[in-house]
C-alpha cells in the first residue's frame, strides 16, 4: 500500500484576484481623524454675524484655521450644522466658543448649549 500525502495528490491551485477587488486589509486606505470636542457656545453681542471667537490654544488643537463647524445635536434627525469664520481671541475660554447674540436668537441656539466643535470638511 502506498500512502498518499494530500498535498501530493492534488496539485496547490493559485487564485488570480484582479487589482480592483484585493480586500481593504492588504492596501489600508488612509483615513485622517477629525479631532472635535464639545465645547459651550455662548451668545455675546460683540461678535459680528458669521463669525466666532475661539481661544486661539483650541484651535490648534482641533486644527482649525479660518472655518469652525458648530453641530447642535436636538435628539434624532435634529443635528443642526453651522459654519462660521472663525477669530482667535485670549479673551474666551479654553471650554467655550462666542457667537454672535442675535443670530444664536434666530437659530433658536439657547445661551451656555452644549455643542461638537470641529474643522469643517474640505
Amino acid at each position: 500500500m502506498s500512502e498518499g500525502k494530500p498535498s501530493e495528490s492534488k496539485p496547490a491551485r493559485k487564485l488570480l484576484i484582479p487589482s480592483f477587488l484585493t480586500p481593504s486589509g492588504i492596501r489600508p486606505e488612509e483615513k485622517r481623524e477629525r479631532r472635535e470636542r464639545r465645547l459651550r457656545i455662548r451668545r455675546r453681542s460683540d461678535v459680528d454675524e458669521g463669525k466666532a471667537k475661539m481661544n486661539p490654544e483650541t484651535m490648534k488643537e482641533l486644527e482649525i484655521r479660518d472655518k469652525v463647524e458648530v453641530v447642535l445635536v436636538g435628539g434624532g434627525s435634529r443635528e443642526r450644522r453651522y459654519v462660521f469664520t472663525v477669530i482667535p481671541s485670549e479673551d474666551v475660554p479654553r471650554n467655550e466658543v462666542w457667537c454672535n447674540e442675535e443670530e444664536m436668537r434666530r437659530l433658536g441656539v439657547a445661551d451656555n448649549s452644549i455643542a461638537t466643535v470641529r474643522a469643517p470638511r474640505e
